[in-house]
């Protein structure tokens, strides 16, 4: 829910809060009819009344269709398993975060690269199929030939997925974010 349709929905909560409480108050009979009933009636015939109403009645068909609308959803996922075999006998499943780990790594490999993000996408398509694709946000240095080095890294990563998954032409979708003269980054095992 959207941050509009959130305070609209708290103007609206507060507005029947106190509708519901007037409404509970008059019942139990806290206050004197002739003074609720007089109060009552010199609201109603101000010109305001009518304009809070309207906005009201607004807000809350706003939020109404906001509650039966349906935006098409991301079927994408970044964490869990990707199936990469299933027969009568069993599937192989390969966690996400273990492919995502693989194609870091082979960036930090390419040279000219200096620091590499890779995120994972696994969308569910229509019939249940499933399509994976790499998203890696690369900091190459300013002697590195972009085309090349996105070149490279697509045909490593491709093959790699192909040889060892035997998954087929992987999208990788590389952005240069960065240019720089820093040394590459150096990412220390621990045993």
């Amino acid at each position: 829910m959207s941050v509009i349709n959130r305070f609209l929905l708290l103007l609206l909560s507060l507005a029947g809060l106190a509708l519901s409480g007037a409404v509970l108050a008059a019942f139990v009979q806290i206050l004197p009819e002739n003074v609720w009933l007089k109060q009552l009636h010199y609201v109603l015939a101000q010109q305001e009344t009518l304009a809070v109403c309207m906005v009201f009645l607004l807000i809350s068909v706003k939020l109404l269709l906001a509650v039966f609308s349906r935006k098409p959803g991301d079927t994408s996922i970044s964490k869990g398993e990707y199936v990469i075999d299933a027969g009568p006998r069993g599937e192989v499943r390969v966690a996400l975060e273990a492919m995502r780990s693989l194609a870091d790594r082979m960036a930090r490999e390419v040279h000219g690269v200096r620091d590499a993000r890779v995120k994972i996408k696994a969308k569910t398509q229509k019939g249940g199929a499933a399509s994976l694709s790499l998203d890696v946000d690369l900091s190459v240095g300013r002697e590195a030939d972009v085309s090349q080095v996105a070149k490279t890294l697509t045909d490593r990563v491709q093959e790699h997925f192909r040889r060892t998954m035997a998954l087929e032409d992987v999208p990788v979708n590389v952005v240069v974010s960065e240019v720089s003269d820093a040394e590459p980054e150096k990412k220390h095992r621990v045993v």
